[in-house]
């Protein structure tokens, strides 16, 4: 049997970027396309196919939001009402804050504190939640769009409020049956069929494999969806469509118009209810990825080209330029789009030494360094994100270069962060105070 096209490259750049395991699902002209490969860890030999089970992470986030619209068209909510109308002992470590904070906020990452982790898997939603109250808020809300999933576990609760549901059955009622979505499920107790395990990579070349699904109950909100590669297109042609009697067509495009601009953000130019939106070629994409237990995905949207592509890699942190590179060869392939990366400004002493420091979140830090004249970054898992979150991909240092005409945005030039850009922000007095790397925003500590 001949290979088509998409098979050929999948098998090629999985076998360049050292993928275990990767499932690609293409939706153009009307038909659907797929390819496999490898399987479903690098300790079993059972190959992935249509059947295979994927943690798709954050993608999850979309899932969330469809189904709050669905209350919105429902009449029993509104996104611009606090959150305190729906949880009136929600509660921030500022209280002006707390009691401002809107269910926008919460769907496009502008609520303005940082990330919660908790050790306790079992957390409830409700419990999860009241952990937030000390955590620190950092900007207003709506003033500035830092990623986090704090957001979507507050909307998952509200959802068990307003439905008088679990979160997950409320999903099912609201989302997964009337989608037509079968395989969608978030626990393990649910799952059928084979399942796809993840990959740390190390940097002496070996990879650990993640035996157990990272699975907090208080997670399912932002990152726990578990899918065949099938039901995710599905999900991606439902957005493509007209809300198929789910939601109503408005509130079906209202989520991917935008909300809130982003500056030199690797997710793209602004923010939806919880879609990312980039210009690509001239061509508007929707779109929003997913990492965890290993598992490294992205779905992206063309509305105006009715084209839809979701792509899977059991692997990080390879899996991430490998899906860059999948979704580029799709859009240029299929489309005739071409995504390319705008080129660094040489290297300046002088501002490169305004970036040097250490810059952190409660899940991660950024060292930034000038060894030889280049502008470094070196990104380590903090030790509390490790004891939630277990093995970790190692991260080799990357270079990166500033951008021009774009005030303190910069580009990552090599390692598996290639391509990816992000932006520095400055104080009231003009000195660097954050990098957003990936869309979380960092904080300078040194």
């Amino acid at each position: 049997m001949n290979e088509s096209p998409l098979q050929r490259f999948i098998t090629s750049k999985a076998n360049e970027f050292g993928i275990p395991g990767s499932a690609v699902a293409v939706f153009s002209g009307g038909e659907e396309s797929y390819a496999f490969h490898g399987t479903t860890s690098a300790e079993d030999t059972r190959p992935l196919d249509h059947d295979t089970l994927f943690h798709f992470g954050s993608i999850t986030k979309t899932y969330t939001a469809t189904a709050i619209m669905r209350l919105v068209a429902d009449g029993k909510m509104d996104l611009d009402a606090p959150v305190r109308r729906y949880l009136p002992d929600f509660r921030l470590s500022d209280e002006d804050a707390a009691a401002t904070v809107t269910m926008t906020h919460l769907l496009n990452h502008t609520g303005g504190w940082s990330d919660y982790l908790s050790e306790n898997p079992e957390d409830s939603l409700e419990r999860h939640v009241a952990g937030m109250a000390d955590i620190p808020v950092t900007t207003p809300p709506g003033e500035h769009a830092a990623y986090k999933n704090a957001g979507f576990t507050i909307a998952g609760l509200i959802m068990e409020s307003l439905t008088g549901m679990k979160y997950d059955a409320a999903m099912r009622s609201l989302v997964f049956d009337p989608v037509g979505l079968t395989t969608a499920a978030f626990t393990t107790s649910e799952l059928k069929g084979h399942v796809a395990l993840g990959h740390a990579a190390q940097a002496d070349g070996s990879l650990d494999v993640t035996t157990d699904w990272v699975a907090e109950r208080y997670g399912d909100p932002s990152g726990g969806i578990v899918s065949t590669i099938g039901d995710q297109l599905r999900w991606a042609r439902f957005h493509l469509g007209d809300g198929e009697g789910v939601l109503p067509r408005d509130l079906l495009l209202r989520m991917q118009q935008p909300t809130t601009e982003v500056q030199g953000n690797y997710f793209g130019d602004g923010i939806g209810i919880s879609w990312f939106l980039r210009t690509v070629d001239g061509v508007r994409t929707v779109g929003h990825g997913g990492s965890m237990s290993g598992q490294y995905s992205w779905l992206l949207l063309v509305p105006e080209k009715d084209f839809a592509l979701v792509t899977v890699a059991t692997v990080g942190p390879n899996g991430i330029p490998y899906n860059q590179d999948v979704v580029r060869w799709a859009l240029e392939t299929y489309l005739g789009v071409v995504d390319r990366d705008p080129e660094p400004l040489p290297f300046d002493g002088a501002r490169a030494r305004e970036l040097v420091g250490t810059y952190e979140t409660s899940q991660g830090r950024v060292l930034i360094s000038t060894p030889g004249e280049r502008l470094v970054m070196d990104f380590e898992v903090t030790e509390e994100a490790l004891e939630v979150i277990g093995t970790a991909p190692d991260f080799p240092p990357s270079e990166f270069g500033l951008l021009a005409d774009a005030d303190d945005q910069y580009i990552v030039t090599d390692g598996p962060l290639a391509g990816m850009r992000g932006v520095f922000s400055r104080d009231a007095a003009g000195g660097i105070e954050t990098i957003n790397l990936a869309g979380r925003s960092y904080r300078r500590v040194t």
